[in-house]
């Protein structure tokens, strides 16, 4: 073993930040083995130094930079049941599919530091990653590269707003901080009943931040083709005939009409995936 890999801490692997599931969200904390208090600035966030005058000054602590990254992952809301996602993690193995969309998510940061606003839109069947990979994204924007990132589950976000409304508050409170967010992820885009309340919140959110060129990354399992998207089933009860299955397909553009639709086109790369039910043992994948 090389001396490296004594000095590593096995906890963390020396970032000083570890990840933990606590309650609904996963909490970003300093590393309980290797960073229990800051040898620079003994816990202060600053430290003495002298100027070119010999004065001493107090100047912000390196430690701060780790603080501030927490923070911003803390405020992400990253789901609990996928604390651990990272991009070393991602399991590409199912397809190819996941190869490339890997790749597309970890070219991000370098468009979004060059002024490129558009993002990506994840699309694909129940389990095959797209919450992972997304939660991945957000893991590394925050803790490496210090940009705000946002996590919305679409129908979580809808019992919010109607909590607000139930508390006399304007919906535009939460709106607002969604706009305002470097980078939004939207999960399970096109869920729900598909209601025109529902359909006008999500052209607010998409307007708003289209307009501002803001970056947004989506998730769905609603894809472009009948024949791929998430079939729906249902039972018909009929007295006559029994019970009868139905099963409906609708495409993304059905779920969230023709003008959220062509939003999506200009502010997102489509990236579909493919390989199966991931959290199904391999003889029981889902066509």
């Amino acid at each position: 073993m090389s001396q490296n890999s004594k000095n590593r801490c096995q906890r963390c692997n020396n970032t000083k930040i570890e990840v933990i599931p606590q309650g609904r969200f996963a909490k970003a904390i300093q590393c309980s083995q290797c960073f229990t208090n800051c040898r620079s600035c003994d816990d202060l966030g600053y430290v003495l130094e002298k100027d070119d005058l010999g004065r001493e000054v107090a100047t912000k602590c390196d430690c701060q930079v780790i603080h501030n990254r927490l923070n911003l992952f803390n405020r992400a809301g990253i789901p609990s049941q996928f604390y651990d996602a990272s991009y070393e993690n991602f399991n590409t193995s199912y397809d190819n599919s996941l190869i490339e969309a890997l790749q597309q998510v970890k070219f991000l940061p370098k468009n979004f530091q060059k002024g490129i606003w558009k993002g990506l839109l994840f699309m694909g069947g129940v389990g095959v990653g797209k919450t992972r990979l997304v939660s991945s994204m957000i893991r590394d924007f925050t803790l490496n590269h210090n940009i705000p990132c946002l996590f919305k589950e679409f129908s979580t976000l809808l019992s919010e707003i109607k909590s607000g409304y139930d508390k006399g508050l304007s919906e535009s409170l939460i709106l607002d901080q969604i706009s305002n967010v470097d980078i939004l992820v939207i999960d399970e885009l096109g869920k729900g009943r598909k209601s025109d309340w529902e359909i006008s919140i999500l052209d607010i959110i998409i307007s708003s931040r289209y307009n501002m060129r803001n970056t947004t990354v989506f998730t769905t399992n609603y894809t472009d083709k009948p024949s791929t998207t998430y079939r729906e089933t249902s039972l018909l009860r009929n007295t006559d005939e029994g019970t009868k299955e139905i099963i409906k397909r609708e495409t993304l553009e059905q779920r969230v009409y023709s003008r959220i639709y062509s939003r999506l086109k200009e502010m997102a790369h489509f990236v579909e995936l493919k390989g199966g039910d991931h959290r199904q043992p391999a003889e029981e994948y889902r066509v």
